[in-house]
């Protein structure tokens, strides 16, 4: 169609101008409200000042041009200062950065005592990050907060100074070489209890391994655990909440393959692969795959390295090498394999369900099967007033997520869950806010491929009302756990 083409070529366009006009902008020293106030100032003077001879309007003239140049005057040299001091360089070493965590940098920039009325802001735009620049010994110490994880070789600034009226500005950008390495953040996911729920046994009982690992019959309740496990009639003997651990299996699995899957609110997927990885949750022997990059760690650093390369994966990219990865890793008796997937529906998920119903077969006991494979649905919350009315909405207003927040609304919860039905493989949510997961409804909605598009909404609701679940999100402070006559009416529906 002529008008799509149009369209799309004056997209192009603006895409490749936008950088020009913008650094175009920023290199003017005035701005919008600047040139307004210098425009009524001159016409004040020259039109009634001096045309009319009206005094009143004379002095608001000169007054306002006079204002103006020296605005004008005072940034012009607080932008040469701060260049010269740019230029010297500050902060060579290596940074080693967690996203969503503040940390120093050891970039430092003297205040500008002797120009009066002018201030000087910063900003990051390579890595992206918040900056908060903290004033210590007449000198401003900046402290930054990375929004996303990845790997760079320099940082990118973008200075800002300007007057105190805000009639005069000069925006430019200052580069740094300096190796930056951002990992993805954990958040709550630090708890060892819910480390303890992504691990996973063996398919079948050995009586010949050795005892390693947790009990298989019961352990301690731990937050985050699903309530269906809880055994009520030894917490009516006892007063102390036991749970039955679901895996089948005499010890830890020997081999686990994991797969972190990039796209849109990635984040908390990310920091849930980097927390399995270095608290152990895969077993002794594991390989991590990630989008953007065809080659696998064995090791924490390496897997970390992966981690933060992932954040470099294209569109075409997102979950588009699980199938490959599978291929070559699965091997002999593999113990399963662990995709960790944003909360957020994308293209990736056609993608997973084909690589996952056409994994190879492995061998164990003289049988071919195919490893199993656990989903981990992360976010950093579930946004539940994103479904209610505008004036609900405008009524009762709520804090807005952090810059790179991976919180999902329940919609796109549910279409994730219906989208990964097919791959019958069993889900897990976790929430990287408040460290808890859920599995009981998830499970129903994949266990059976027709009822996806109906038991996905249905598994949303009962994770919102769930104790134990991520539903609970947006709660800093748990609820108590629900009665055993509750638990076990939900458990008969």
């Amino acid at each position: 169609m002529p008008g799509a083409r149009t369209i799309a070529r004056a997209k192009a366009l603006l895409t490749r101008l936008g950088p020009i006009l913008r650094r175009a902008v920023d290199a003017f020293p005035i701005t919008p409200a600047g040139l307004v106030v210098l425009a009524g100032a001159g016409v004040s003077l020259d039109h009634y000042g001096l045309g009319r001879i009206d005094l009143l309007l004379l002095v608001v003239g000169v007054v306002g041009l006079g204002l103006g140049a020296v605005a004008l005057v005072m940034v012009l040299l607080a932008t040469l200062i701060v260049r010269i001091r740019l230029r010297k360089g500050q902060g060579s070493d290596p940074l080693q950065l967690e996203s969503g965590v503040p940390a120093r940098t050891g970039f430092t920039l003297g205040r500008l005592r002797g120009v009066p009325l002018v201030k000087v802001e910063w900003s990051w735009i390579e890595p992206l990050a918040t900056v908060r620049a903290k004033i210590v010994g007449g000198l401003f110490h900046e402290e930054i907060v990375p929004i996303r994880r990845g790997l760079g070789e320099r940082v990118v600034r973008r200075v800002v100074v300007s007057d105190a009226f805000g009639l005069c500005r000069v925006a430019f950008r200052s580069t740094t070489t300096r190796e930056v390495r951002v990992v993805p953040g954990t958040g709550a996911l630090r708890s060892v209890h819910v480390v303890r729920s992504i691990a996973s046994g063996e398919d079948t009982y050995d009586p010949a391994g050795s005892p390693e690992g947790e009990r298989i019959d019961t352990r301690g309740y731990a937050p985050g655990d699903p309530m269906r496990f809880v055994l009520w009639k030894v917490y009516a003997r006892s007063r102390q909440l036991v749970v039955r651990t679901p895996e089948r299996a005499f010890s830890v699995a020997r081999e686990t393959l994991a797969y972190l899957v990039a796209g849109d609110g990635d984040e908390a997927a990310a920091g849930a692969a980097r927390v399995a990885v270095e608290a152990g949750a895969l077993g002794p022997t594991w390989v991590l795959g990630a989008d953007g990059d065809a080659r696998d760690a064995t090791t924490v650093p390496q897997a970390l390295e992966l981690l933060a390369r992932s954040a470099s994966a294209t569109a075409d990219e997102h979950g588009a090498g699980l199938g490959a990865f599978l291929k070559r890793n699965v091997r002999g008796a593999a113990g399963r394999a662990v995709i960790f997937v944003p909360a957020r529906p994308g293209p990736w998920m056609a993608r997973i369900v084909a690589a996952v119903r056409a994994r190879p077969q492995v061998s164990a006991a003289g049988a071919a099967h195919r490893a199993p494979v656990d989903v981990v649905v992360c976010s950093d919350g579930v946004d539940w007033d994103a479904s209610r009315s505008l004036v609900a909405r405008f009524a009762l207003a709520t804090a807005k997520p952090p810059p790179g927040s991976a919180r999902a609304t329940a919609a796109e919860l549910t279409a994730v869950l219906a989208g990964l039905a097919p791959a019958h493989a069993r889900v897990l949510i976790l929430d990287r806010v408040t460290g808890r997961t859920h599995a009981e409804s998830p499970r129903r909605a994949v266990s059976d491929p027709r009822a996806a598009t109906a038991e996905a909404p249905r598994a949303v609701v009962d994770a919102r009302s769930s104790w134990g679940g991520i539903a609970a999100l947006g709660t800093a402070a748990p609820s108590p756990p629900p009665s055993p006559e509750s638990s076990n009416e939900r458990l008969d529906r």
